[in-house]
């Protein structure tokens, strides 16, 4: 199922709680998922973000944000990222970092004679980026450039801001699959909360009122469509943000799924890089739930 992109007015929002002006960055990504989940990480580290579909798009964002970073893919339409960063190196010399799928020499040659400043290959995951992103920032603090434009401002660090944090149940009896999905909501400082079969998984439910149930299919008791019919509300629960991870599905277990709700489905074996994007999906549903149940209950 398709979902929204997350655009410049929801981050902005989310940036705005800050008391002072966090550094920004720029993130170019013409794949939805992977443009969501490495925006939400980022914000969640207390970035301003602005994120753009296409590199000119990019370059159009570029002056009237100002910011302190920019990520690049390497391929987008109307303009590629080693363009994009071309055009951006005509009035800055800050850090550009190409986060991209290619390791072909002619393209990381391309790059680097346009001005690119490092790569990350998308196989390492948004938590490699992330880590290059604050080296790069650091880097800059401590070596500013004689040469920088004079309308660059001294990066400074995160300000603290206000967080929405979600609870996920994972239910799979693969306890490294557990960790891998863990690992991630961790990083992104939201809250956890495991079981290893559908009978633990519907006990905790009730005590622990999740707001994201993420299980594997096929559960030593009973499958996930069962599974989830068992928890409060089952299809009819709107509240509820959930997903499925599987080795393969036959269209009947699709359709089961479906008909209670999972619109997040990621296919084992898992990659670093497919975790976080399906992560970002589910914690962002979750998050507007919160918020607009906050509303209502203002």
């Amino acid at each position: 199922m398709g979902h929204q992109p997350l655009g410049g007015t929801e981050i902005e929002s989310v940036s705005a709680v800050t008391t002072n002006p966090a550094v920004k960055i720029l993130v170019a990504e013409d794949a939805d998922d992977l443009r969501d989940a490495i925006v939400l990480v980022l914000v969640e580290k207390g970035y301003q973000v602005r994120a753009a579909r296409d590199g000119f798009e990019a370059t159009q964002m570029f002056a009237e944000f100002q910011p302190d970073l920019v990520v690049l893919d390497m391929r987008m339409p109307k303009m590629s990222g080693p363009d994009a960063c071309a055009a951006i190196r005509k009035s800055s010399n800050l850090p550009v970092i190409m986060f991209t799928s290619s390791n072909d020499a002619e393209d990381v040659r391309e790059a680097i004679s346009k001005g690119a400043t490092d790569f990350v290959l998308k196989t390492t995951g948004v938590s490699e980026l992330t880590e290059r992103i604050t080296f790069h920032l650091n880097k800059e603090v401590a070596t500013p450039s004689k040469a920088k434009p004079s309308n660059t401002r001294k990066v400074t660090a995160p300000q603290a801001k206000q967080k929405v944090v979600t609870k996920t149940l994972i239910v799979d009896p693969n306890e490294e699959s557990r960790a891998t999905l863990k690992a991630v909501l961790t990083r992104l400082n939201q809250q956890v909360v495991e079981a290893s079969n559908a009978a633990e998984a519907i006990t905790t439910y009730k005590q622990q009122s999740p707001d994201i149930v993420i299980s594997e299919w096929s559960l030593p008791d009973m499958d996930a469509f069962n599974m989830m019919s068992e928890l409060k509300g089952g299809k009819y629960d709107k509240s509820l943000t959930k997903g499925l991870i599987s080795a393969r599905l036959s269209p009947e277990a699709e359709r089961k799924a479906s008909f209670v709700g999972i619109e997040n489905f990621l296919q084992k074996p898992l990659s670093a890089a497919k975790v976080e994007m399906m992560i970002a999906n589910c914690v962002r549903s979750a998050i507007r739930v919160k918020r607009r149940k906050a509303r209502k209950a203002a």
